[in-house]
């Protein structure tokens, strides 16, 4: 079932749009926010039970409220986790606390199988 949206458009007139996907909600039923994070997660195939996707979530309990805004994760290549740091004096301050950080990692997600710390400014 298509239907249909109206759309103010830049150059001052209406246009309609057409959803190709059927809603999923009415007007009236509106979703509550677990749901909607659960179906933008299923559409983007992140399985929230999976090792990875609960260490991106808990990054910032893992590195703590001082590095967290300037240290992100990019990769995991085998036993390495790769971070990216906003600046090299970040990194060094993450790498200061690489074993606090392993040991946390190995604690939570023992199948990662993480042991070091590599980081990219």
């Amino acid at each position: 079932m298509e239907e249909h949206c109206s759309i103010l458009c830049a150059r001052g007139g209406l246009s309609v749009a057409k959803d190709k996907r059927e809603r999923i909600c009415k007007e009236d039923e509106p979703l509550k926010g677990r749901d909607v994070l659960a179906l933008v997660l299923r559409r983007l195939s992140i399985d929230p039970d999976n090792p990875k996707t609960e260490l991106g979530f808990a990054w910032r309990e893992i590195v703590g409220e001082r590095l967290y805004p300037h240290v992100k994760i990019v990769d995991i290549k085998l036993t390495t986790l790769v971070l990216r740091a906003d600046h090299p004096s970040w990194a060094q301050l993450a790498l200061m606390q690489q074993r606090r950080i392993v040991a946390e990692l190995g604690r939570r997600y023992p199948t990662l199988g993480i042991k070091t710390i590599q980081l990219i400014t």
